[in-house]
């Protein structure tokens, strides 16, 4: 929603379910998002994510 944008949310639910995972010794967590989703893929990076990887999806009409 518009109206929650650039309060840190993002950086908060990021961080609690990371952390939720890493306590129950989860071996791997992995994140996706929209390549163009460019404030997303920022909170990854704050979070420690790294990108690995790119993914294209296409579709034919």
């Amino acid at each position: 929603m518009p109206a929650h944008r650039g309060h840190g949310y993002t950086h908060e639910v990021l961080a609690a379910g990371t952390s939720l995972l890493a306590a129950q010794n989860v071996p791997r967590i992995r994140a996706a998002t929209d390549v163009g989703n460019a404030p997303m893929a920022a909170a990854f990076a704050l979070a420690g994510y790294v990108n690995f990887e790119r993914q294209i999806n296409m579709t034919w009409p």
